[in-house]
Parts: C-alpha cells; sequence; structure tokens
C-alpha cells in the first residue's frame, strides 16, 4: 500500500487521540518505532515507515475501528477523524469496505505516491511559484474532503496548479508575455522545445479533459471522475516538472568548471 503524506499525517491525527499505552502498543506490533508519542513525532515516525508496516498498521485499525472507537470519548472526535481519513485514503485510490481496506485503482510500482514526488520536484526547482503550485494542490486536497465535497473546487484547484506549473516554467525559458491564456505559456514552451507537439497536445488534452465538470463518462460516479482527474493532472504536472529540473541539472552539468 502506497499513501501521501497527507494519509500518514491524517492517520497520526486518529492516533493521537489514544492513550499513549494503546499508540505504543500499535506502533511497535507494526515494527513502527517513535521516539515519542505525541503528534510531532508520531506523525514522523509514520513518514519513515516501511510500506509494509504503513499496510498493517492501517489494515488492523480498519478491522478493529469500533473497538477504537469506544476508546475515544466523546466520540464524535474518532468520527470526526475518521471521516478525513477515509477521504485521505480515497483520493489515494483505496476505499474502506467492509472493515477492510480495498484498492480501487491498478497498482503501479513506486516508491511514494505521485503527488509526493511532484512536491519535492517542485521543491528542488526552485521555480518562484512553488508554493503557490502546493497551495492549489492542498485546496483541491480539501474540498474533495468536505464533508459535503465541493468537486468542482477539487477540480478546478488541480487545474489551477497545472495552468501555475506551465506559466512559471514559460517565464523562466524566457516567456515575458503576461497572459492569462495559459496555452500561449504552453505553445512557447513547444516553440522553444522544452517540450514536443505531441507532449503539449497530451498536457493540453489533460487540461481540458477534467474542465468540463459538468460532463461525467458513462460508468463514473461524480467521485470517482474526479479523483480520475485530478490523480491525472496531478501526474502530467509531476511529468512537466521532472523534466524542467532534468533540464535544468544537464545544462548545469555543461557548464565549465572553474
Amino acid at each position: 500500500m502506497i499513501v501521501t503524506k497527507r494519509t500518514k499525517l491524517s492517520l497520526c491525527q486518529i492516533l493521537s487521540l489514544f492513550e499513549q499505552d494503546v499508540i505504543q502498543i500499535l506502533l511497535e506490533k507494526h515494527e513502527v518505532f517513535s521516539g515519542g508519542y505525541d503528534q510531532v513525532e508520531i506523525g514522523d515516525s509514520l513518514y519513515r515507515a516501511g510500506q509494509n508496516s504503513i499496510e498493517t498498521l492501517i489494515g488492523e485499525i480498519v478491522r478493529t475501528k469500533g473497538d477504537l472507537r469506544n476508546k475515544v470519548s466523546p466520540r464524535y472526535r474518532f468520527d470526526e477523524r475518521w471521516d478525513d481519513f477515509e477521504r485521505c485514503l480515497l483520493i489515494d485510490g483505496y476505499r474502506v469496505e467492509n472493515n477492510e481496506v480495498v484498492r480501487i485503482e491498478p497498482f503501479i510500482e513506486s516508491i511514494e505516491p505521485v503527488e509526493d514526488d511532484f512536491i519535492k520536484e517542485l521543491k528542488a526547482s526552485f521555480l518562484p511559484s512553488a508554493e503557490d503550485i502546493i497551495k492549489h494542490i492542498n485546496h483541491s486536497s480539501d474540498a474533495f474532503r468536505k464533508s459535503t465535497p465541493d468537486y468542482n473546487g477539487c477540480l478546478s484547484h488541480s487545474r489551477l496548479a497545472l495552468e501555475t506549473t506551465v506559466r512559471a516554467i514559460a517565464k523562466h525559458k524566457g516567456n515575458v508575455e503576461d497572459s492569462k491564456k495559459w496555452g500561449k505559456s504552453l505553445r512557447y514552451l513547444q516553440e522553444n522545445a522544452f517540450v514536443t507537439p505531441k507532449e503539449e497536445k497530451t498536457i493540453a488534452s489533460i487540461y481540458t479533459f477534467v474542465s468540463d465538470g459538468s460532463h461525467i463518462p458513462i460508468g463514473f460516479t461524480e467521485e470517482e471522475f474526479v479523483r480520475f482527474g485530478r490523480n491525472l493532472v496531478t501526474s502530467i504536472c509531476y511529468f512537466v516538472v521532472k523534466k524542467f529540473n532534468g533540464k535544468k541539472n544537464a545544462q548545469q552539468a555543461q557548464l565549465p568548471t572553474q
């Protein structure tokens, strides 16, 4: 099971509801080793833990939800945190059904989720708009996880993350035109050989695909389509920034040393 940092932190918020002895036994049972048991220390431990440890820990917590809920008073505190945890899992491609975690998307072998990889690449890019892009990614997740999900808001912020990413790279590459039409920035990247014509078409098509929020493909629920669309946009954002960092590093490696 591969989950985002967001889901691990949501899991941390659930664990922090319990007494220290309950937390300690759960973490040690699944070989998640912590130097302490406050929220920050638990969060750090979960972030460092291996995939297998996270998977078995989440599995037990889901299976024993009823018992764990009874350990929290008032119980609405557990219910609120649990709802958030389930929504985080859902964004990552997992659903809780009959006290089990069920994968609802094809498995792709990876070390980390694409969203976490994207944010890492963004921070490594040192693009001036990196923090704004991350805010849109987080706002997209927040909209999806609301008690009454804001699906339009989720996709809107995802598209804004892609728009801002393309504009930022185009500006870094020398585009001086301040246009609200992000397509002109994308075309600039193609004309200056940052992306190929095929890549330009793919990026534009993905943006268009998720832009018509009222059109839900046959066979999808709105929730499924929005999750799929968000993940699709996040993946193409990751591709663009990863390519930017690769080209930048290659150029730096070619510079003469003194």
